[in-house]
């Protein structure tokens, strides 16, 4: 390895203090953009368009899009449903574009392409962050082993896990895990991507990538699937942001607060109050990918004050609920909020309070029980 001098000792050029051997691969590995428009079909300025004979179960119209003779997307337009707005436009980009370009690079052609099809940017449909790392910096087959043991929980509301093991010589390893659902906003997957070398279907522009970054032994990826659903939600997003590695890296570490949390099992009452178990430390990452990682605890706090109005808005709506004489216009809301902030746990330590409340304190007469399990337990 090449070395820099430095007066009495000779120190490695990619030394950066305890991350010597520490590499991360932060990438964007899915994005679907939501357009809107009419777009051009004839090749002009260095784009190809494609349409093909047939479109999707969604769009009557299906194009290949090539760019100064790249790969580059896929575009679907003409909803067939009438409900569906009829100037929605998506595409999608190709996969070796998110490992072959920098995030400038991207940027700047996404840009180009949008214009040149006459098109604007309205959002994003699917976006899916992968964090590639090896098992010597964080031993997940371990952790997985530990969940099933006991020695770990997972914190939060009742979620959907999977997980996929195989044979070696007789014995079962953890090939990865799954958690949350496809249709949810966020589904998280942590799983063995060097499998994939043994298979033959890993592309080969990921492993000079990983080599590039001196990513090396077995690999597993940490990976976030967000749907359009969650980024609504999000902030100031635009495409200048969107390939900033800084904001994809953020946005990765919000997505799984309160998501998929390990908690040390050391037989507390109740899981929320056992030491958070950091299997994978992200402000270290941060520092090893050459991040500026300072808006972190900016986002947490954000977080949890979010989280906060959000317990005080359905603390407010179960109180209308009852004064109206169970209007359940009410109690609606009250189901998204818990789903989508992962509050049910809470929301059913605090429920009994909150009646008591009401009934003591504020003097509500009816507050039927009986008809607020019917109603809280309607398809919405």
């Amino acid at each position: 390895m090449k070395t820099i001098k430095n007066q009495s000792v000779n120190v490695p050029d990619r030394y950066n203090g305890d991350l010597l051997d520490t590499s991360y691969a932060l990438n964007i590995d899915y994005l679907i953009l939501n357009l809107s428009g009419n777009p051009v079909t004839d090749t002009q300025n260095g784009l190809t368009i494609d349409v093909a004979d047939y479109g999707t179960k969604v769009f009557e119209k299906r194009a290949k899009l090539t760019y100064q003779g790249e790969a580059f997307a896929t575009m679907t337009f003409k909803p067939r449903s009438t409900v569906i707005d009829e100037n929605l436009v998506q595409m999608q980009l190709e996969n070796h574009l998110f490992y072959t370009s920098t995030p400038s690079q991207l940027r700047q052609k996404v840009s180009e392409v949008i214009d040149i099809l006459g098109l604007d940017f309205s959002g994003i449909n699917r976006l899916d962050i992968a964090l590639d790392f090896s098992q010597e910096q964080h031993d997940i087959p371990n952790l997985l082993r530990g969940v099933f043991n006991g020695e770990f929980l997972i914190s939060g509301r009742e979620k959907d896990v999977n997980v996929y093991t195989k044979t070696k010589k007789g014995l079962i390893e953890f090939t990865g895990v799954q958690i949350g659902k496809r249709s949810s906003s966020r589904f998280c997957r942590i799983y063995n991507k060097s499998r994939e070398l043994q298979t033959g279907s890993l592309k080969p522009y990921i492993t000079t990538h990983w080599d590039a970054l001196g990513l090396s032994g077995e690999i597993w990826r940490y990976e976030y699937q967000l749907s359009n659903k969650y980024l609504s939600e999000q902030d100031n997003l635009s495409l200048d942001v969107l390939f900033s590695k800084n904001f994809i890296f953020n946005l990765l570490e919000k997505a799984r607060a309160n998501h998929f949390e390990v908690k040390e099992n050391t037989g507390k009452s109740e899981v929320n109050k056992e030491r958070t178990h950091q299997f994978i430390d992200f402000e270290k990452v941060g520092r090893a990918i050459g991040l500026i990682t300072g808006i972190i605890g900016k986002i947490k706090r954000t977080i949890k004050e979010t989280f906060i109005g959000q317990q005080r808005m359905v603390k407010g709506l179960l109180r209308s609920y009852f004064s109206s004489n169970h209007d359940i216009r009410f109690l609606l809301p009250i189901r998204r909020i818990l789903d989508d902030f992962d509050l049910l746990e809470w929301y059913n330590s605090k429920f009994s309070l909150y009646v008591a409340e009401f009934r003591d304190k504020e003097k509500i007469k009816l507050i039927d029980l009986y008809r607020y399990e019917l109603d809280f337990n309607l398809e919405c």
